[in-house]
């Protein structure tokens, strides 16, 4: 069986690449052939290769100067994240029209990612080149409140032309049932289809993690944001050191690479996010953290509140507006998490099983 799977192309968001990753590796516990399709023009914005050379020493406090650092800082983690995908995910470059590819596999897979999000969808991510049969949505997110009036019927159309239909938020089920009358089933994202010990096999750790992080580390990871400010201070409090993911004024954060970022999760005291994909670590790994109140979620809130909903973790979202004793953010109860995570792996495969029409070759239990 030949299954290649489509999601955002690109080599920016850990959560992108690392979802992708763990599709692949999902989706070849069913297949004895398995590929991502790439999509874009270029397989590599920044074709530069390994540049961590380039990074001197800068003099400071002009703008052209920092933005020149920004820049370099910016082409290392590209350049890690690219190298990611060329050690773990089998990727297809180059492709002539989809329409010429739609014989090459006996299935094609979207997801998970945003892809079914109406400001920023494709018609690729609906399949729509290949013949309905071999179409599956696997965990796709519309990650939207609503559907603005003049996508609802792009939408339906769409996604109407799916029998196998799978999303990882309450809300796009809901949005799919009044969008086509149809039951897409809510599925988990597939870095949790995968254990802690599968993503262990890849994580690895900084050369820069030493002696003074032994004691412990407050880990942060912002998209679009700084970290609260409270963050700084409880670090202190605790007498903590401070990892700060994508930190412009550290340059060895802010080049972590996939697997950097996986092993840093895995081992962090606390962790601090207002990221998807960084809750999912958090709770993989079973590590206490705080999903923090950010304006840029605002309309993506179903996400997030979802995901927590699903494991019994809804006071893991921190209010900026209650205050906090140091020690609460270590208290953390994982027992359904600990209950219900099998459960919703044995779904997930249940769903790919029957999409596909063929039983896992593999174990997929465990927490």
């Amino acid at each position: 069986m030949r299954i290649a799977s489509l999601t955002f192309d690109g080599y920016v968001n850990y959560g992108n690449l690392l979802q992708k990753y763990a599709l692949q590796h999902t989706l070849k516990k069913f297949a004895d052939f398995t590929e991502v399709l790439w999509d874009a023009p270029t397989k590599f914005i920044l074709d530069t290769g390994k540049i961590d050379f380039l990074l001197k020493p800068i003099p400071p406090n002009t703008d052209s100067l920092k933005n020149q650092k920004y820049f370099l800082y910016e082409v290392v983690r590209t350049t890690k994240l690219k190298e990611f995908e060329n050690r773990y995910i089998k990727t297809r470059f180059n492709l002539p029209y989809l329409e010429e590819i739609a014989n090459d596999y006996d299935f094609f897979v979207v997801g998970s990612d945003q892809v079914w999000n109406p400001g920023m969808t494709l018609p690729k991510y609906f399949l729509n080149f290949a013949p309905r049969k071999k179409r599956i949505a696997y965990a796709t997110s519309i990650a939207a409140p609503a559907i603005p009036n003049n996508m609802k019927e792009i939408l339906k159309r769409e996604i109407s032309g799916f029998d196998y239909i799978s999303v990882r938020e309450e809300k796009s089920v809901e949005i799919i049932k009044e969008l086509t009358g149809q039951d897409a089933v809510l599925l988990l994202d597939p870095t949790m289809t995968l254990t802690p010990e599968e993503w262990l096999e890849i994580a690895q750790k900084p050369s820069w993690l030493k002696e003074k992080y032994e004691r412990g580390y407050i880990l942060t990871y912002y998209l679009r944001n700084e970290p609260p400010p409270l963050i700084k201070e409880l670090a202190k409090h605790l007498n903590l050191p401070l990892i700060n993911l994508l930190d412009w004024d550290n340059y060895w954060h802010y080049i972590t690479s996939p697997e950097e970022f996986v092993y840093l999760f895995s081992k962090a005291s606390l962790i601090f996010t207002n990221s998807f994909h960084g809750c999912i670590f958090s709770i993989l790994f079973r590590r206490p953290f705080m999903n923090a109140e950010v304006d840029y979620y605002k309309n993506m809130s179903t996400r997030i509140p979802g995901l927590l909903k699903m494991f019994g973790l809804e006071d893991k979202i921190m209010s900026i507006k209650k205050s906090y004793r140091p020690e609460s953010f270590f208290e953390i109860d994982y027992s359904t998490r600990d209950r219900i995570l099998p459960l919703e792996r044995g779904k997930a495969f249940k769903f790919l099983s029957s999409a596909l029409g063929v039983l896992p070759k593999s174990k997929t239990g465990g927490r």
